[in-house]
């Protein structure tokens, strides 16, 4: 007489939720500037020794966008940005980060296409002209203030702008962090300063 064995064997469907997308932006601008996380106006700043630091906590990705306006139009003045993320898992992101892009533009109160919004089409928009890293250049005087702000970690990013920063008096930048971003970012690089002034 045969004999067997049964084995029943259970099978477990496990389902990954990803992780919430948690942690903080921080941007200077010079002059002012406004913050927007997944499309909301979150956080605004006129003080550029004073960073203004936003948390967010957006599920598997964000959108963050920034509009800064330069006060001293044209060639009067220069503008410039700085920005970084510091994910609470650790990860660091400055503005050589290729998924950093930007546009200038109307005014922000002129402006109604939804550049701030998640699923934005911005494959069109530039990558970033990036120059000074923070403490050094022309707004290396004002570091020690910043430092004040720019603390745990330390800032390591650089100042940033679209285009020459004596040009352009608005301008907007956006990064998409985490999930899968509409628009492949390969091939999009920051601009160096030095490249820059290089080709004129």
């Amino acid at each position: 007489m045969r004999t067997g064995k049964w084995v029943l064997a259970t099978a477990l469907a496990v389902a990954f939720v990803p992780t919430a997308l948690a942690g903080v932006l921080r941007v200077n601008g010079d002059n002012s500037w406004s913050v927007f996380v997944n499309g909301a106006l979150a956080d605004e700043g006129s003080d550029w020794q004073v960073a203004t630091i936003t948390s967010f906590d957006e599920g598997a990705a964000a959108t963050l966008a920034i509009h800064v306006h330069d006060a001293e139009p044209g060639g009067a003045g220069v503008g410039g940005v700085l920005a970084d993320v510091v994910l609470d898992d650790g990860t660091y992101i400055d503005t050589n980060d290729p998924r950093w892009v930007c546009d200038a533009g109307p005014t922000l109160a002129d402006r109604s296409d939804g550049w701030e919004a998640p699923g934005f089409d911005d494959s069109s928009w530039s990558a970033l002209t990036v120059f000074d890293q923070f403490g050094g250049g022309v707004w290396g005087f004002g570091a020690a203030t910043m430092a004040a702000t720019l603390n745990n970690p330390d800032s390591t990013s650089y100042w940033a702008w679209c285009g020459p920063n004596d040009v352009e008096d608005e301008v907007y930048l956006r990064i998409v962090i985490g999930g899968s971003t509409a628009v492949d970012p390969a091939g999009k690089g920051a601009t160096q300063w030095a490249a820059l002034k290089a080709s004129k």
